[in-house]
């Protein structure tokens, strides 16, 4: 015994290193890479999540693998050519980005692969915090993340969307936030992804729209839940107001810049929101403010 004794007495001493001081809550967050002209913008917004949560950064560039096929007279084949320069772009593009967190204090990877896009995000985002993307490209932007597309995503993963808003060029974590609440169970998802954001920000506003749920969450419950994590918002009904809620939520985020919305996506069945139009997909496909969506 006196030498097992001896033995662990001359073990090296280790000395523990304490963790830096950061948010507890999000620590993946999953990049969507799309080469378009909001690249640089949506990273930027990604690098401040990241660098505030201490979170790790994945990007992800997919290459749809319908863009290497061409389809004539005989048939679908690959073509050699389209190969190429779609290699060469993918290899640019890597380089562009890399270059630019060459300077981050945020720890980072990125994964290149051919696939079918939302699949992929799907199974990348699975053990992800936060999926950050775009909105709808334009039009001759091939392989984007259009609504249909975003839509599909948010019904399908299980991990909540960082949408950054139209020309967002950088994002306030610590200033206001709005949450819009319907007593869903889509926007309870919401509210209970976005506690980790929530909870640095100077002040969260709860916006009361379409509140006529029998079945549903009543505003009560969503503030009570909020203190609890302390964070103590504010109130605001505006289910009588004779606007319609993709107003109401906006007019609320414009009284003092908030820096994002929170919103459960498509409480109504998809085919209902695609036919008649929903809150979901008008804010999808057009927002000057970033959205945190889960459904």
């Amino acid at each position: 015994m006196m030498q097992t004794a001896e033995l662990i007495a001359k073990e090296p001493f280790t000395k523990l290193v304490e963790a830096p001081d950061v948010p507890a809550g999000m620590k993946t967050i999953l990049f969507h890479v799309h080469n378009d002209d909001g690249l640089e913008d949506r990273l930027q917004v990604a690098l401040s999540i990241a660098r505030t949560f201490g979170a790790h950064l994945h990007l992800l560039h997919v290459n749809p693998v319908e863009a290497y096929t061409v389809s004539d007279a005989f048939g679908t084949y690959v073509s050699a050519e389209i190969v190429k320069v779609l290699e060469d772009e993918g290899r640019k593009l890597e380089a562009k980005i890399e270059q630019h967190l060459a300077k981050e204090d945020v720890t980072w990877d990125y994964e290149e692969v051919t696939g079918t896009l939302m699949s992929h995000l799907i199974q990348s985002g699975a053990l992800a915090d936060l999926i950050l993307t775009g909105r709808e490209p334009a039009e001759h932007e091939f392989g984007g993340p259009a609504v249909t597309m975003i839509g599909n995503l948010l019904a399908k993963s299980r991990t909540p969307l960082f949408i950054v808003g139209d020309k967002v060029r950088e994002i306030d974590l610590f200033g206001s936030a709005v949450v819009a609440w319907n007593g869903s169970y889509e926007a309870a998802n919401a509210l209970r992804s976005a506690v980790p954001l929530l909870k640095l920000a100077s002040k969260v506003r709860l916006v009361g729209v379409d509140e006529d749920k029998p079945e549903g969450f009543p505003a009560r419950s969503a503030l009570e839940y909020l203190s609890r994590h302390d964070i103590h918002a504010e109130f605001v009904d505006r289910s009588t107001l004779s606007e319609t809620v993709e107003e109401a939520l906006l007019n609320e985020a414009g009284l003092d810049g908030a820096s994002y919305i929170v919103m459960g996506g498509y409480s109504h069945s998809r085919a209902g929101e695609f036919l008649f139009g929903g809150v979901t997909r008008s804010l999808l496909k057009n927002c000057p403010v970033s959205l945190l969506m889960a459904h």
